[in-house]
């Protein structure tokens, strides 16, 4: 089978979809999936999701624990962009209609976990990828530049070898 796509993404977890829905705006995507869309390890995410959504958190604090969790071994500049990120980035995924649990109050009921100094876990239930993963796809299904295609392998793709030229950013053609 051939198939010419502005994006290819391999792959139906968080990354891949939430990829394929951001490049969407600039071209056509195929997205393959070996299994069907929803079979992903992102799907069976049992605990939450980490990010700075009230105060008394803040970045410094997350960002430490963060630090301190990882012994120090940490990349602190990734720590910092990922930590520094992580509100905007559950923002669109509530954009994207993911649903987090909520108090009474209609604040996100947040948890502690171990290695977090602050009440910073959003979860659904106890079945977070879960919800993740169905909010996504549904907006993956509903797009018209994408095109899913489950229960297929990338095997041969043509690459910059194949082609004799060097591949860096979309052409005219």
């Amino acid at each position: 089978m051939q198939k010419k796509v502005d994006f290819l993404v391999v792959g139906t977890g968080m990354a891949g979809l939430i990829y394929a829905l951001k490049v969407a705006e600039y071209g056509s995507v195929c997205l393959l999936s070996k299994n069907l869309i929803d079979d992903t390890a992102t799907s069976y995410a049992q605990g939450g999701i980490a990010a700075v959504m009230y105060s008394p958190d803040n970045y410094k604090k997350h960002i430490d624990d963060t630090i301190n969790a990882g012994a120090g071994l940490n990349d602190e500049e990734i720590v910092r962009i990922t930590i520094t990120e992580s509100t905007e980035r559950i923002v669109e995924l509530i954009e994207w209609g993911t649903h987090f649990d909520k108090e009474d109050s209609g604040k996100y009921s947040l948890s502690k976990e171990g290695g977090h100094s602050e009440y910073r876990i959003l979860h659904h239930k106890d079945a977070t990828g879960y919800e993740i993963q169905r909010a996504l796809s549904k907006k993956i299904w509903e797009h018209p530049n994408i095109e899913v295609m489950e229960n297929h392998f990338a095997i041969d793709l043509i690459t910059q070898h194949h082609l004799g030229e060097m591949v860096t950013r979309a052409r005219k053609d």
